[in-house]
């Protein structure tokens, strides 16, 4: 079988299992990094449960640790007293971040951020709390104190609706609203639901359970909170979701500030893959025109993929060999005249030339919901995704993009496109 046979019968293959499977969540926008936690009870527990002999030095790191340890645990000040009272549990802090540094800008004017969080160990608590712990004697609250800023002139409505992921991608975990007192929710000021937001902070907080099994296996999970809109409109929605990694030990930081360097395609916001950065080149910044949109390839990304747990069918026709993603990155500024669909925008790769094409990965690329209006601009990312070993054999790839389309899928501007030649390492 000759190389355009072969890439091609793999691309068609991946394209049909990962059309199939569908998608795991509409959830996109960058994914951010934050400051390590400031205590890691976890590692703690390993290091104590620990069967390998010490030496004596090790010792007296991990007694001085420990001392350091409990006394910031024993400093931290619970954010979420209401949590005792609805557990009628012994309560223990484990765990705060008091600067995070987690903010997502869903526009100049609104933003929100994660002001700090905090981890608590709940046991002695009441039968009737234990259904917050899947029915065991004790567990894990992580609460969120979440800051939101409106600073247009005008209200917006916002839900304030959240998502938390496990690291693997296959557990969604409970957020528990009776946790956190109705006081301190977050919640607008103009009407009896707190959806309608007038301009101005607020702040309120979130609370989510865990087992103890799962919070010894997480070490970053995702944070997920959807866009505000105007006019309570679902087409008038501002930005992107915002999307955290949010760590819980050492490991989970430097997990959050790999993370946070790459784009953010589905791999990273849905947790459908783990990617390891081999190549970029983020400073392209090529532009080219049809007609009056502008197209601006502003970089690619080129990674070694690792499907997660919860994800890994998706990738079975692949086979058992290691995986590469190209994600670019385009902005697309349209000055002309017309609406231009979002979610039809066409991309394709030229491999060498004249040795075949390969359709792109929507399954893997942010969800855009619809028109882009004159004078509008937009971020697109597109992902193609390889075989690691035929990969390795191709020399030249080109990028075209478009034609572009309307919301009826009628292609405008006399169907032109352009393409880009990729900087490949």
């Amino acid at each position: 079988m000759n190389l355009k046979q072969l890439v091609v019968s793999s691309t068609l293959v991946a394209m049909l299992i990962l059309s199939a499977c569908g998608k795991t969540q509409d959830k996109e926008e960058e994914a951010s990094a934050a400051k390590p936690p400031k205590s890691e009870e976890a590692q703690k527990k390993v290091e104590t449960n620990a069967s390998e002999p010490t030496t004596e030095i090790e010792e007296a790191d991990e007694e001085t640790a420990e001392e350091t340890e409990s006394a910031e645990n024993g400093s931290s000040e619970n954010m979420n007293p209401y949590m005792e009272e609805e557990t009628g549990g012994d309560i223990e802090i484990v765990y705060t971040n008091t600067e995070p540094e987690l903010i997502h800008a869903y526009s100049d004017e609104v933003t929100i951020s994660i002001e700090e969080y905090q981890i608590a160990h709940v046991t002695n608590m009441n039968e009737s709390a234990k259904h917050n712990f899947e029915d065991e004697d004790e567990g894990y609250v992580i609460t969120y104190k979440l800051g939101f800023e409106n600073k247009l002139e005008e209200d917006l409505f916002f839900n304030a609706s959240t998502m938390m992921l496990s690291d693997d991608g296959t557990e969604n975990l409970y957020m528990r609203i009776g946790l956190v007192d109705r006081a301190d929710w977050l919640k607008g000021d103009k009407d009896k639901a707190g959806r309608q937001y007038s301009p101005g902070k607020y702040t309120g907080m979130q609370s989510y359970t865990m087992t103890k099994d799962q919070y010894q296996r997480l070490t970053a999970p995702t944070f997920t909170i959807d866009m505000p809109m105007l006019e309570d409109d679902f087409y008038k929605q501002i930005g992107k979701d915002a999307i955290f990694k949010v760590p819980f030990n050492a490991d989970g930081a430097e997990k959050a500030t790999k993370s946070s360097a790459l784009y953010a395609d589905k791999m990273v916001t849905d947790t459908i893959a783990d990617k390891e950065l081999f190549f970029a080149k983020e400073d392209v910044n090529e532009t080219q025109k049809i007609d009056d949109v502008s197209i601006t390839l502003e970089g690619v990304q080129y990674a070694d993929v690792k499907p997660t747990t919860a994800n890994a069918e998706r990738f079975r026709n692949f086979g058992d060999g290691p995986l590469v993603a190209l994600t670019a990155k385009f902005q697309v500024k349209n000055d002309s005249s017309i609406a231009i669909s979002k979610s039809m925008m066409e991309s394709r790769l030229l491999l060498d030339q004249n040795r075949g094409t390969m359709l792109s990965q929507g399954m893997l690329e942010p969800t855009l919901y619809g028109d882009m209006q004159p004078g509008e601009s937009e971020e697109i990312l597109t992902v193609f995704l390889f075989r690691k070993d035929e990969f390795a054999l191709l020399k030249e790839l080109g990028l075209q993009f478009g034609p572009l389309t309307d919301s009826n899928a009628k292609k405008l501007f006399k169907e032109k496109s352009v393409t880009f030649d990729l900087p490949m390492k």
